[in-house]
């Protein structure tokens, strides 16, 4: 069967393609945390996701004794998170709806007021999902505003080089029981010189085996290109303080550029 219906709308294939791994992107935010922690870190501290898909970073900090809080707009991402943490009857993990671009009274319903987060983290690209930088400043400010003083903000990104644009593909296959999950995904570089200057157009092929059968779905998504300039620029115009640059195991960067990285934001004290 094929259909138009992409990875983030069937949340239990997007779970099982990226749960692998998991465990060891929360040991590397850990690492950073650390690396910017003023006391001993509680045990109990508050982590907060926003875009958090199917919770799964919030799952393995939630094992680890972390009071745990996401939101994210899609409802079925919400639905199969929230699925999740009754079967495992956790009852550090809590998720909400809202949307990137404005989310503080949910979180205010959610329990989480100004100043009462620990730490914060947006992995794999997901904040590029917000298309202007607009958007991107109203959303960082509002973390500025709901993390502690001091607290980071963890910022999983790739930094577009823009002498060097050249499509990508990536191949990503994980197993869950009988069902396998494969997918091929192309990046389109940004067109120059158009409307489409600052977007990355994202082409995902799903193949989903299972023993009746395969099923294929596909999708398309554009995300908003910055390059580290752009970056820099607009961290400045925010409320929040860059506070560095970290490979994806929480290794420091100093002066280097990755395909991907982990970037640190600082509230304002």
């Amino acid at each position: 069967m094929d259909s138009n219906q992409g990875l983030y709308a069937a949340p239990m294939l997007y779970d099982i393609l990226y749960t692998p791994g998991t465990a060891a992107e929360v040991t590397a935010l850990e690492r950073v945390e650390a690396r910017f922690a003023r006391q001993p870190l509680a045990d109990n501290r508050i982590w907060f996701e926003p875009a958090c898909g199917t919770g799964r970073y919030l799952r393995v900090a939630a094992g680890r004794g972390r009071r745990c809080l996401g939101f994210d707009i899609d409802t079925g991402q919400i639905d199969y998170a929230r699925r999740r943490t009754e079967k495992l009857s956790s009852r550090n993990q809590q998720y909400f709806l809202a949307d990137m671009k404005k989310f503080m009274a949910e979180a205010a319903v959610a329990g989480l007021p100004n100043n009462s987060v620990d730490f914060a983290f947006n992995p794999v690209n997901s904040i590029r999902h917000l298309e202007s930088d607009r958007d991107m400043l109203a959303h960082l400010n509002q973390i500025g505003r709901i993390l502690k003083p001091g607290a980071i903000y963890i910022v999983g990104i790739s930094i577009t080089d823009y002498d060097w644009l050249m499509a990508e593909e990536d191949l990503w296959e994980a197993s869950r029981g009988k069902t396998k999950v494969s997918q091929l995904i192309n990046f389109l570089p940004p067109e120059m010189g158009t409307r489409r200057h600052r977007i990355e157009t994202a082409i995902s092929h799903l193949t989903v085996t299972r023993p009746r059968g395969q099923e294929h779905f596909d999708d398309t998504y554009d995300l908003r290109t910055y390059g580290a300039d752009q970056w820099q620029e607009l961290i400045e115009q925010s409320t929040m303080l860059w506070g560095g640059s970290f490979d994806a195991w929480g290794k420091e960067l100093k002066s280097r550029v990755l395909p991907y990285q982990l970037e640190v934001l600082v509230a304002p004290e």
